[in-house]
């Protein structure tokens, strides 16, 4: 109920439980009056009237201030008919609008109502009750439609949300089946390719019948195996032979032939694996022998491993880049306060700001051990341009040839028609003096290492054999040495980040891990042979194509701001904190948000002064990702710089596609934050 000292009236209106403002745009002065004493006369107390007599008055009230309401006269002396409604809609598009038109203007008044008006009153039909209800319908319908339509935004969002992921999950499920269907016929080929042979084994004689098929699988002569069954147990495996054994007499107790996988030894020491299929014939409870055929499964088996490799090595790539994140947020507001407190404090004394040097040169140490388990984990992405490897192992020969022991032979082999590749010739370089140094630790008597490069076709064939191939030109280069090998045990762990068999001190166990992430970010795939006493063979297989990077701008200067305000969103207070001096002190003016919904209300505040946005794409309750777009409904030029501990590629590529301008990796420094906010905005 609505209620003054003369008159109650029922009115609701919801939303509005103190007042309502209305803007009456009316030329004429006696009706003018008239809406006024009606609503004075009923509930004055809850309106309050800003009265207009031209559209130009109109438009100022609604720039200057907030209206609930618009009651509008379609003849002013300055705009007529639908032009005036067009033109009120045009300013505030959610502003509800209440027509007021003469008896003669029906059909006007609903021309309007179909344009965008919510409701329609005659002048000379109005009063208290008519007014009233045309206000409640016209704020609860625009209300509605505001609703709804924000609702369809939601909505609509979501679905292309949904219809992405279902979309990526999709790419990831035929990735997936194209993977099996690529192992499957791997270890068909594997398994066709695999010579197989029958024999037979008299339980009551325990002698064994092979045929040469059989011979051939256990790298003897036709007709050299005596048919002992001692004989045959000493080709299995040490470690196989116990369970082999256990495993055929539980067959023979429980009437069932064996069906097993075991390793041999091939008379030259070399291991391979052999599947067993049989059945076994009994008379009465009497076993009498078993049947069947031995197929040699090393190929499967290897590539089984090489799966199980991957599969690991993702995991622990998915857990080793989660670490690196929240690592890069502890390291970057170390990074930037060590940089910061020379310029707040300058009369620092030279031994403290030693001390400063130290502390930040062992953060920038920090940060580089990270970016070590990030290109492990992720893969990297530098700056590619086309690199003549002939060139690279000529350079890495002379390194290697200063700083090895001279016991270390050194030999070059490199095809002088190498072909090009497209790379980073710093991370190609980590990858061969990496290898270099871990074959010189192989080698602590002395020894032959060679650098070898060649160019390789792989055909489908080859490709089907590494999981990682696929057909097409190479250039490939082979690290070997003479070296102690790598035990079996370890060899399948030698790319695990922080495993080494080194002493401690001596290693971090991260070499091989990043070398494996960078060679991956390269297109390429690596191979590792290695015996015991024998030394090891890396092989490193670069796609041959070239690819050249855009030059990058190496001289740019960062400069001083222009008191251009900057929105700083990241749930790591440290961060904010540490930003924000940076750029105050660098001439910006600073608003910081811990997520985005914090964000998204300081840009509503800000809207016209907020110049540039540094977002976090990691955070919990909204992230930057779905903010950034949240924010440019309130401005569409907004400049959007992403951060992230992560650096993958699809990291970058994704924030690209979201509209952010550029995309800074934790920790950052104080001179690439200045840089990047510089270049696009001063």
């Amino acid at each position: 109920m609505v209620r003054n000292s003369d008159v109650t009236h029922p009115v609701l209106i919801k939303g509005y439980d103190s007042s309502v403002k209305v803007l009456l745009v009316e030329d004429n002065t006696a009706e003018l009056r008239l809406l006024q004493e009606i609503l004075k006369n009923t509930v004055y107390k809850r309106f309050y009237l800003s009265p207009a007599k031209r559209m130009s008055e109109a438009i100022a009230y609604l720039r200057a201030e907030e209206f609930d309401i618009v009651l509008l006269d379609l003849t002013l002396p300055d705009s007529t008919g639908l032009d005036s409604l067009d033109t009120i809609i045009r300013e505030s598009p959610h502003l509800p609008i209440v027509v007021l038109t003469n008896t003669n203007n029906d059909e006007l008044a609903i021309q309007a109502v179909r344009q965008g008006a919510q409701d329609y009153l005659v002048k000379r039909q109005i009063n208290p009750d008519s007014l009233i209800r045309s206000i409640q319908y016209a704020i609860e319908r625009k209300q509605a439609s505001v609703a709804l339509h924000e609702a369809n935004e939601i909505l609509e969002e979501r679905i292309q949300a949904r219809t992405i992921e279902l979309e990526t999950a999709n790419q990831r499920l035929q990735q997936e089946i194209s993977r099996a269907q690529k192992i499957q016929e791997r270890l068909e080929l594997a398994q066709k390719a695999g010579k197989a042979g029958t024999f037979e084994w008299n339980i009551q004689t325990n002698t064994v019948s092979w045929t040469p098929e059989v011979e051939a699988l256990y790298g003897l002569a036709p007709g050299s195996f005596d048919g002992h069954y001692e004989d045959w147990i000493q080709t299995l495996h040490p470690d196989d032979r116990s369970r082999i054994e256990q495993e055929l007499q539980q067959a023979i107790e429980g009437k069932h032939g064996l069906d097993t996988e075991f390793r041999i030894l091939h008379p030259n020491g070399n291991p391979h694996w052999i599947a067993v299929k049989s059945s076994l014939f009994y008379e009465g409870n009497q076993p009498l022998r078993m049947l069947g055929i031995h197929i040699d499964i090393t190929e499967k088996k290897q590539l089984e491993a090489q799966f199980l490799r991957a599969q690991r090595l993702e995991s622990l790539g998915t857990l080793a880049g989660g670490i690196a994140h929240d690592l890069n947020n502890v390291l970057t507001p170390i990074l930037v306060v060590m940089q910061l407190l020379p310029l707040k404090i300058p009369d620092l004394s030279n031994q403290n700001r030693e001390l400063i040097k130290t502390a930040e040169s062992s953060a920038r140490r920090g940060a580089d051990l990270v970016k070590q388990i990030l290109t492990f984990a992720r893969g990297v992405e530098g700056r590619r341009v086309c690199i003549q490897l002939s060139y690279l192992l000529q350079e890495i020969k002379q390194i290697i040839e200063q700083t090895l022991p001279k016991s270390i032979d050194i030999q070059t082999e490199i095809d002088p028609d190498l072909w090009l590749t497209s790379g980073d010739a710093t991370q190609l370089h980590q990858v061969l003096m990496n290898l270099c140094v871990n074959a010189r630790d192989a080698m602590p008597n002395g020894g032959t290492l060679t650098l070898k490069a060649e160019n390789l076709i792989i055909d489908e064939q080859y490709a089907r054999m590494h999981l990682d191939a696929i057909v097409g030109s190479y250039a490939v280069i082979n690290v070997t040495d003479t070296g102690v090998g790598i035990p079996p045990e370890h060899l399948h762990r030698i790319f695990d980040p922080f495993f080494t068999t080194k002493e401690v001190g001596k290693g971090t166990g991260l070499g091989l891990s990043a070398l494996l992430g960078i060679v991956k970010s390269h297109g390429g795939f690596v191979d590792v042979h290695s015996e015991m006493n024998q030394g090891s063979q890396f092989r490193i297989f670069l796609p041959a194509t070239c690819m050249i990077a855009p030059p990058v701008d190496e001289d740019f200067e960062s400069r001083l701001g222009q008191q251009q305000l900057v929105l700083i969103v990241d749930d790591e207070a440290a961060i904010r904190e540490t930003v924000q001096e940076t750029l105050l002190a660098q001439d910006y003016q600073v608003l910081t948000a811990q997520n985005g919904i914090e964000a998204i209300a300081l840009l509503a505040q800000h809207q016209a002064s907020i110049r540039c946005v540094v977002m976090d794409l990691m955070m919990p309750t909204l992230d930057g990702s779905a903010t950034l777009p949240l924010l440019r409904r309130f401005n569409p030029d907004l400049c959007a710089i992403a951060i992230s501990g992560l650096a993958a590629t699809d990291v970058v590529a994704k924030a690209e596609q979201l509209g952010f301008q550029g995309f800074l990796q934790k920790p950052f420094t104080r001179q690439d934050l200045l840089q990047m906010i510089g270049s696009h905005l001063n």
